[in-house]
């Protein structure tokens, strides 16, 4: 990482700094300051909150693509780099596992059937983050997620079971379960993903052709820069793929991920599309260049490097 790129990073707000020395620098920072700001300490609320937070999922009024609830709040924290013991949010996080069936799925209200593992997949992935990553509950989950891959290697939510042997497996099935996976040594090496994950290069590979998979394409809005990842696009695709060394070591990869740097000025990346439940970050804003998307190309080159190494 360039240094006065780097010096850049590490001026923003305490939750931006911690991020970028835990996870770019490899130092132990102190969390005090990131739990005393006041936007992380108000997602946090958020989170408790009983018609946006975790105690809504029971309710059905949290749906997994709304930003600014549950889903995503949580993730936006476990991408800090916080655990739920930071934050305090053990009952939370509790009251998200009172979901599970003894089988390990889960079934949330208002439309997340226990076979929709692409949608349970975005919470469990950011408790794995957490500090949940070693829970007996978490291991059932993904033993039941194994269950369910498609003759292809990735996963579709209406497809399972064998049930269609001659359809691809869905992308965004496949990004979310793979988010959750590549929190593991062990399954970031197993060949056993490797259908999941080709699919998602062959369609970057495949954009000039318009290829969509289940509604999924690969245009403009795929290709823009942006955060929270709700969407299927290009920034989230490369930061769970940087995370395989399979999907690091190719061309595939590398073509994307040279798109993505051609967007830089000075080194720097610009939010191409916002939310306005982030309107308090920098990425809820285009004017300026937003730190956290230059941390997230960053971390995603760390992360790329290194599994290349493996291969």
């Amino acid at each position: 990482m360039d240094q006065e790129v780097s010096r850049w990073l590490r001026g923003g707000p305490p939750w931006l700094k911690y991020a970028v020395e835990l996870q770019l620098l490899g130092a132990k920072p102190d969390v005090q300051p990131v739990l005393a700001d006041n936007a992380v300490a108000h997602i946090v609320r958020r989170l408790k909150d009983q018609q946006r937070g975790i105690p809504a999922l029971s309710t059905g009024q949290v749906h997994y693509t709304e930003t600014g609830k549950a889903y995503w709040d949580l993730f936006f924290l476990a991408d800090i780099g916080l655990t739920i013991a930071d934050l305090k949010l053990e009952n939370e996080a509790e009251a998200v596992f009172r979901f599970q069936a003894p089988d390990g799925t889960f079934t949330i209200p208002p439309n997340v059937k226990d076979n929709y593992c692409c949608m349970s997949a975005i919470l469990l992935s950011s408790l794995a983050r957490m500090g949940y990553r070693d829970d007996p509950r978490v291991g059932r989950y993904i033993r039941a997620i194994l269950k369910t891959q498609n003759p292809d290697g990735g996963w579709h939510c209406y497809y399972t079971d064998m049930e269609v042997l001659d359809i691809e497996s869905c992308p965004m099935d496949n990004l979310n379960v793979l988010m959750l996976l590549g929190q593991y040594a062990e399954h970031r090496a197993d060949p056993g993903l490797e259908g999941a994950i080709d699919l998602l290069l062959e369609h970057w590979d495949r954009r000039d052709r318009k290829w969509r998979l289940h509604g999924f394409g690969v245009g403009k809005r795929f290709m823009s820069l942006g955060y929270p990842a709700v969407k299927y696009g290009i920034l989230r695709v490369l930061d769970v793929l940087s995370l395989f060394p399979h999907a690091a070591a190719s061309g595939s990869f590398q073509d994307m991920l040279e798109f993505v740097r051609g967007q830089a000025s000075g080194g720097k990346y610009f939010a191409e599309f916002t939310d306005g439940a982030y309107a308090g970050f920098d990425f809820g804003q285009q004017a300026e260049p937003s730190r956290w998307l230059t941390f997230l190309v960053n971390r995603i080159e760390k992360r790329a490097r290194a599994g290349a190494e493996l291969v």
